[in-house]
């Protein structure tokens, strides 16, 4: 299940390195069109001894030019030419930039001098085609087929920048034939020892979409191939998450926490999958180790309220509910009060429950279940008078399931059993409680537990006394449970209710079924005195 806590979890947050790794899973994920994670990573690692800042300026200044940023671009592809004179690629991003700017002619020069750093480079080629497709598709069609074309002829068809590029120019429109060029640029770097990963995320992101089995296969083979890899672990996990594969999800970011170009907002959906994965121990340390570098981490602070809640820690629960709300600048969305509200009302503090339940649902009117969940607050407390009305609330939005309109019947039944013995209040309430477990059998007529509430409410209508409707209710539910021997078992506690009043109700009516319902009593609680006596009184 994907809880929709999850979304929420991932709207925003730092985009912070963990710590500094190598150059290149910057360049792997600029190639995966991950931007800002790749201007982060390459500006982090410029200064590294083992960068290749010819490459790393190359890239920066591709992401400024995707920004629209052209002296940025600029001055990074200046930045390149200078680190290394030799590598290519930082002349093709000046003629794209003069490209851009109206300058065919100085693009064309920079382009010439590209080519000239390696003749043999058919990539090269292959780049120049990219360089008019990113500034105009259309108005440079010619130039880039003609550089298409020769890179193919120059290669002998083996160059895979080649067929990356015209994957890129078929993805938006035939996600199939864009997968099966990117495949060929897979296979043909294969054939030359090189693991293509720029291939591998295109392959998997494109057809995820036709056949996310594939994709997600293409990655696990990628990440046998590059098992150090950043991008490899990370896309892995991600196509696992998109896939609904949580269990996967959460093996694949373990593996990926470990490496150090891992980003803060990365270790907040591990927590979260974490959580999903009932791992709450485990959960609660990364939240507390991305809170300790972020203290005002929102999303923190919810996966400790999922977390503490489904441990039962409600005062932990409380405290994180208390953290997130203090801050203004929090964006709480109503799983939020949710969360807050019941690690509130788990340890009696029902007055404050009930407030953050009120304010949920002024915020979220589009949220009916918030009715519902604040209708059971008011039950624990006991207000069973607000628990009927506010379900009635939620029922009549048309939200309620067949468990709902049960639950409905359970409040006024708990209403009129608050309600003083012998009242018309208290005999309205229960016949409210039987039109509602009325609904619930005509929509599960062969559920013995509904049977059962029905007899408890007739019994609190008819002051505790047994009545000829609450023992039809009663044994339609023993003719139910008895299809099945498990259910003696199972329902133990139901059946020994059940057998004790049917045993009361017959006792002036039929001493031989009130025999059998006391007897058939004892064996669930042998050493009842009051039972025993009750079974004697009745004779042989």
């Amino acid at each position: 299940m994907k809880l929709k806590f999850l979304s929420a979890l991932l709207l925003g947050g730092c985009l912070c390195a963990s710590a500094q790794g190598g150059y290149q899973d910057g360049v792997d994920n600029y190639n995966a069109g991950r931007l800002d994670v790749a201007k982060t990573i390459l500006e982090n690692t410029i200064n590294n001894p083992s960068t290749d800042k010819a490459v790393s300026y190359y890239y920066l200044g591709s992401i400024d030019f995707k920004e629209g940023n052209l002296s940025g671009a600029k001055e990074n592809f200046d930045k390149g030419v200078a680190a290394n004179a030799t590598f290519g690629m930082n002349y093709i991003g000046l003629g794209e930039v003069a490209l851009k700017q109206g300058n065919k002619g100085a693009a064309e020069g920079f382009f010439k001098q590209a080519l000239a750093t390696d003749k043999k480079n058919t990539a090269l080629v292959a780049e120049v085609a990219r360089a008019y497709y990113n500034v105009d598709p259309v108005a440079y069609d010619k130039e880039i087929q003609k550089n298409l074309e020769k890179a193919r002829k120059d290669s002998k068809n083996t160059e895979s920048a080649v067929f990356l590029l015209q994957g890129d120019m078929k993805a938006a429109t035939d996600p199939g034939e864009a997968a099966g060029l990117y495949e060929v640029a897979i296979e043909q770097s294969k054939a030359k020892g090189i693991v293509n990963r720029e291939a591998y995320v295109k392959y998997a992101n494109t057809y995820f979409r036709v056949a996310p089995k594939f994709a997600i296969q293409k990655l696990e083979e990628l990440n046998e191939l590059e098992p150090n890899s950043a991008l490899a672990q990370r896309e892995l996990a991600e196509k696992y998450y998109d896939n609904n594969q949580f269990g996967s999800a959460c093996i694949q970011y373990g593996k990926y926490m470990a490496n150090p170009n891992h980003f803060q907002k990365d270790e907040q959906r591990y927590a979260g999958l974490l959580f999903s994965a009932k791992e709450y121990d485990k959960s609660i340390e990364i939240a507390n180790k991305v809170l300790a570098k972020d203290p005002d981490n929102e999303y923190m602070y919810r996966v400790l309220m999922l977390n503490k809640n489904a441990q039962q820690d409600y005062a932990g629960a409380e405290e994180a509910g208390r953290r997130l709300f203090s801050d203004p600048k929090a964006n709480k969305i109503s799983n939020d009060y949710i969360l807050y509200g019941e690690a509130l009302a788990n340890q009696g503090k029902v007055d404050e429950a009930v407030v953050i339940y009120e304010k949920a649902i002024e915020l979220n009117p589009d949220k009916p279940e918030i009715l519902n969940d604040l209708s059971a607050v008011y039950e624990k407390a006991g207000m069973n008078d607000k628990a009927v009305e506010t379900m009635k609330r939620y029922l009549d939005t048309g939200a309620g399931s067949t468990n709902d309109i049960v639950n409905m019947a359970r409040r006024y039944s708990g209403l009129a059993r608050s309600l003083e013995k012998g009242t018309p209040e208290r005999a309205a309430a229960a016949d409210e409680g039987v039109k509602y477990i009325d609904m619930a059998i005509a929509k599960v007529p062969n559920n013995g537990t509904v049977y059962r509430i029905k007899g408890e409410i007739l019994l609190a209508k008819n002051d505790d006394n047994p009545s000829e409707e609450m023992a039809a209710a009663y044994e339609k539910m023993l003719e139910l449970f008895n299809a099945d021997p498990a259910n003696r078992e199972k329902y133990a506690s139901s059946y020994r209710a059940a057998d004790y009043l049917l045993g009361i109700y017959y006792y002036d009516k039929d001493k031989n079924k009130a025999r059998t319902y006391i007897n058939d009593y004892l064996t669930f609680s042998p050493d009842d005195e009051k039972a025993k006596a009750l079974l004697d009184s009745l004779g042989e």
